[in-house]
């Protein structure tokens, strides 16, 4: 009996299941850095990093298998 991965989705916030390293600019992101996704492109997902300001560190595109769900965003009616 295999487990469902609850699916990833934009506004979800996440964790890096493995070190992210940007080759393009600086951003070495080291497992277990979390981040928000703010971008669902499907198998990848556009994650925001934030500083302890709220003001955006970087914004990284990951595969969503190196991503762990940390806490589920719910819309509030």
């Amino acid at each position: 009996m295999s487990t469902v991965k609850q699916a990833i989705g934009e506004i979800d916030v996440v964790a890096f299941e493995r070190p992210i390293k940007k080759t393009d600019k600086v951003g070495n992101w080291p497992t277990g850095t979390i981040g928000a996704v703010v971008s669902d492109y499907g198998e990848h997902k556009e994650v925001e990093i934030v500083g302890d300001a709220g003001e955006t560190l970087d914004l990284v595109v990951v595969p969503v298998e190196q991503l762990k769900l940390i806490e589920k965003h719910h819309h509030h009616a």
